[in-house]
């Protein structure tokens, strides 16, 4: 049989803050009741004045090596999947190689919105079959790019970061990489969207003055028809690809953009709901982070076991969308960390 890209360990970071719902409603015109109906979630993670998005990245990514105990030294990449960047340039990933000491590793910063931790799977996975030894990490600071007046986005996202250490079977078991696909509609990209700071529109001093560079635009109802239509329509394509029916699953991961849509995919598959996992209602979306995260939390919580089958399902900005399976050859191991750090 040939060599497999394996997931080797799983590692996560939320920061300690928790922001209730309540909270939220001391400034916007909602409520917790409110909130719940339309999404299911209850609280979400912000970031610390002094996290950004490499300090996030670095203490999942410290998680994911220790967990594996795997030196930082010993990997050959270090692929950051972020829409909230340390900054434009240099890449977030170069600023974690740097506080990991990873001197031989070559880092780059990619993005896809939600659906892009699964995307940047697709891309290390040859290099991981080869032998590489790969840290793909899903990391986003939302809290700091939405406008906490708008009451239809600023409940919505929360902060995180998750990595996977990715190897190849040859050398260690763990979560093995299946059949992946994925795929993008350019034409439908102002409907989920932070125009400002490209060269198409930039940042100008009138830009910052009215905050417009840190709000998001969604048309709520498009994402919701196209998130539920993409989600169900990979996951339908990649069983089918594999051979495999919804009755093969052990458990589905969407992405956790809400409950509501996490509902229509499951009805859509035909899914037994207490094969669907979902964790919205504690750390809401958490966008290129939200995948890796619940598969973390799933592991943290032994909700896995050993040759269980995982149908992982995303959907982004872009709009983009994506869909693995997973096959639990062994338990990866997993450091889930709730405000700590290693």
């Amino acid at each position: 049989m040939s060599n497999r890209a394996t997931v080797w360990s799983v590692g996560s970071y939320v920061p300690r803050r928790k922001v209730t719902n309540k909270m939220l409603s001391q400034h916007l015109e909602t409520s917790d009741e409110w909130i719940r109906a339309r999404t299911g979630i209850r609280e979400r993670r912000y970031a610390a004045a002094d996290e950004t998005a490499a300090t996030l990245s670095t203490y999942a990514a410290r998680a994911a090596l220790h967990a594996a105990g795997v030196g930082a030294e010993k990997l050959d990449w270090v692929l950051v999947c972020t829409d909230t960047p340390e900054m434009w340039s240099p890449p977030t990933a170069c600023f974690v190689q740097d506080a990991l000491s990873a001197s031989h590793a070559s880092a780059i910063d990619l993005t896809g919105g939600c659906a892009g931790f699964l995307q940047t799977l697709q891309l290390a996975e040859g290099m991981a079959a080869a032998g590489a030894r790969v840290l793909v990490v899903g990391t986003e600071l939302l809290s700091r790019f939405v406008d906490p007046a708008d009451r239809h986005t600023a409940v919505l996202f929360g902060d995180a970061s998750a990595a996977f250490l990715l190897g190849s079977s040859a050398e260690r078991q763990g979560l093995s990489l299946g059949r992946s696909l994925s795929q993008s509609d350019g034409s439908q990209a102002d409907i989920l969207t932070n125009p400002y700071g490209g060269v198409r529109h930039e940042i100008t001093a009138e830009v910052a003055a009215a905050g417009a560079h840190h709000t998001l635009h969604m048309d709520g109802p498009k994402v919701f028809k196209h998130a539920v239509h993409r989600m169900s329509q990979a996951g339908e394509a990649l069983l089918a690809e594999s051979g495999l029916t919804s009755a093969d699953l052990d458990w589905i991961v969407p992405h956790q953009a809400n409950q509501r849509i996490i509902d229509a995919v499951t009805h859509q598959l035909g899914l037994d709901p207490s094969r669907v996992f979902s964790h919205v209602d504690r750390f809401a979306n958490t966008g290129s982070a939200s995948v890796a995260l619940a598969v973390a939390d799933m592991l943290h919580q032994q909700l896995i076991r050993p040759r269980q089958a995982l149908l992982l399902v995303a959907f982004g900005a872009g709009f983009s969308w994506a869909a693995r399976m997973l096959t639990a050859d062994a338990l990866a191991p997993v450091l889930f960390l709730d405000g700590d750090t290693v």
